[in-house]
């Protein structure tokens, strides 16, 4: 497994060098595998991880639940961060987000983990579970690199895995899983509209419709007649799924 070997040696170096491990746990099995990674070779060195998840306000039903019992399971100290105002709230501000007005990711996401991070003046190192194959926009970044943002240190430890490799670490350690993947192809921390497709609000619907109606109402409350999905020129209401 030298996949393995190099990113503990890269996450040993990290916490040698002295930087306070802070990692970012959405609830899926990327993430999963980036927290124990990082929390079991810490514990060998009497360093403690802190967990850092964003409730987006909008993540599917049970994510945060899981996320919660996972950290306690693994000893690991769990902050939660929520953006100042709730994604319903903002539709209805600004309309749904779409793949060119991304609003979304930098209010629910980005915003609160900059607040957070930069509250915290000791040298700190942010490691996440991006990994190189998951988008070719991926595969120039730097593995270990300064986030001027979060005034911090940001390390992709498993950036270098295949899925495979991490399927095969959860099972060597026999991690349990998020599981929302038995329904969805990703535990799904966050609903934004602007990559989700028709097929997927339909097992939203289905299995959460409650949730789901959330969405619907959202899409009521618009005085300019949007729509949650916007594809190839076309709108597509939930209401009509």
């Amino acid at each position: 497994m030298s996949w393995l070997k190099l990113s503990e040696e890269l996450v040993d170096r990290l916490l040698a060098e002295g930087y306070a491990p802070y990692v970012l746990f959405s609830g899926g099995r990327d993430s999963l595998a980036t927290l124990h990674l990082v929390n079991k070779n810490a514990l060998e060195k009497g360093v403690k991880v802190v967990a850092v998840h964003i409730d987006t306000t909008v993540m599917t039903p049970g994510n945060l639940k899981y996320v919660r019992e996972t950290c306690r399971e693994l000893n690991v100290t769990l902050k939660v961060l929520r953006p100042k105002e709730d994604f319903f709230s903002l539709v209805e501000k600004w309309g749904f987000p779409t793949a060119t007005r991304r609003w979304c990711c930098y209010h629910l996401k980005i915003e609160p983990m900059t607040h957070f991070f930069k509250s915290i003046k000791k040298p700190k190192v942010v490691f996440d579970g991006i990994r190189r194959e998951e988008s070719p926009r991926r595969r120039n970044f730097p593995v270990v690199g300064w986030r001027k943002r979060f005034e911090a240190l940001n390390c992709h430890p498993i950036f270098h895995w295949t899925k495979q490799n991490v399927l095969d670490y959860l099972k060597k350690f026999k991690l349990k899983e998020n599981p929302l993947y038995k329904i969805f192809p990703r535990a799904a921390d966050c609903w934004c509209t602007a990559f989700k497709t028709p097929e997927q609000f339909k097992q939203l619907k289905k299995h959460y419709p409650q949730f789901f109606k959330k969405f619907v109402e959202a899409e009521a409350k618009l005085k300019t007649g949007g729509s949650a999905l916007f594809r190839q020129g076309r709108k597509i209401y939930l209401r009509d799924l």
